[in-house]
């Protein structure tokens, strides 16, 4: 990266209580447990902390509040070198928070949620001088007036603008005509333009502005937007352990692979390759080039895997393991534990050009 390299996060920050469990209990039974993973999480946080570990010079604004996982969120967070200067803090008030069961039998979770008592960001708390020095707004579509304000100037800055688009929230119709990038989850774009067909619904989704759309589906694939038509993208088959905050890095992904001036297609599959890691086994290598999952029934009728290849990416990721600052730290949730087994298996990955058949 060169010039304004540094990316502007803004979203939505929680803390999060993992529980692993070998199965989903049945209903009114009890199930005793390995001991909770208390750590960050939240799909801003998230992404930040991967971008940040990839290299990127990284401002989060997240409001935060002033109880203990707020500040040991905050702590964290500026422990990865995440600039954490701008987010306000809520005085007295409750942080967001989850709790995650991770199916041990194949790597699912479950996800029970609270926002907290955090107000949203303010117009105030995102003046248009958070875009100096910025080559990149990634929005999480949690924080949406407040981020509407903030792409507004970026695009007029001619700076692309990243969309995680999870659902349909409040003034997601203000913001997204200035995002030059929308990537969606499944059933977005039919939640959002009520067109059930995902290529139809993808070509509605442009028409509301941005350049690149698409839709991603898991171990299913990506369907994308490619020159007008929908494009499958399979996805890489990798054993799943865990699956919790595998969209936060995919989106953070692309964000970077966008910043090096990669295409669509590459942003995606940079994307979908951070994503399938991020679900592997601990500390364990998988074989590589990883195969392609294809999976037919997510494509639309007509459009099938097309010749895939993942990207040669000249990467610079750090290898060595990231100092253990603190003792809450240790134990990260699986939002943020994988990144760096991450950054460190894609560093190996692109050392060596390599190509899928």
């Amino acid at each position: 990266m060169s010039g304004n390299d540094k990316i502007l996060v803004v979203g939505y920050n929680a803390w999060d209580v993992t529980v692993p469990v070998d199965r989903i209990p049945a209903p009114d039974t009890k199930m005793e447990v390995a001991p909770p993973i208390q750590g960050g999480g939240g799909p801003a946080a998230t992404a930040a902390v991967a971008l940040a570990r990839w290299g990127c010079r990284v401002t989060l604004v997240t409001p935060l509040a002033d109880d203990p996982p707020g500040r040991w969120h905050a702590a964290a967070l500026a422990g990865e070198g995440i600039d954490v200067s701008r987010s306000p803090q809520r005085t007295g008030k409750k942080s967001p928070q989850a709790v995650i069961l991770v199916d041990g039998s194949d790597g699912s979770r479950r996800i029970l949620w609270s926002r907290g008592e955090i107000p949203r960001l303010s117009p105030d708390e995102v003046p248009v001088s958070l875009l100096d020095g910025v080559g990149l707004l990634y929005c999480d579509g949690h924080e949406n007036p407040a981020c509407a304000l903030l792409a507004a100037e970026a695009r007029r800055r001619g700076l692309p603008v990243v969309l995680d688009a999870g659902s349909v929230r409040e003034g997601l119709l203000d913001l997204l005509p200035y995002c030059t990038d929308v990537i969606g989850a499944l059933g977005f774009p039919a939640a959002l333009t009520g067109i059930s067909d995902p290529g139809e619904a993808l070509v509605a989704l442009a028409g509301t502005g941005p350049r690149r759309v698409a839709m991603t589906g898991g171990d299913s694939g990506v369907l994308a937007l490619v020159e007008g038509g929908p494009r499958y993208l399979p996805a890489f088959a990798v054993p799943v352990v865990d699956t919790t905050g595998a969209g936060d890095v995919f989106h953070a992904g692309y964000a970077y692979a966008l910043r090096q001036g990669k295409d669509f297609p590459g942003c995606l599959d940079f994307g979908q390759a951070a994503a399938a890691l991020k679900c592997g086994a601990g500390e364990a290598v998988p074989a590589f080039p990883p195969s392609r999952k294809s999976n037919p029934s997510f494509c639309p009728g007509g459009v099938g895997p097309p010749a895939c290849s993942l990207p040669v990416i000249p990467v610079s990721f750090p290898v060595e393991p990231v100092p253990d600052f603190s003792l809450f730290f240790a134990g990260l949730s699986s939002s943020f534990r994988y990144s760096h087994g991450v950054a460190r298996r894609i560093a190996r990955m692109w050392s060596t050009p390599r190509r899928i058949p």
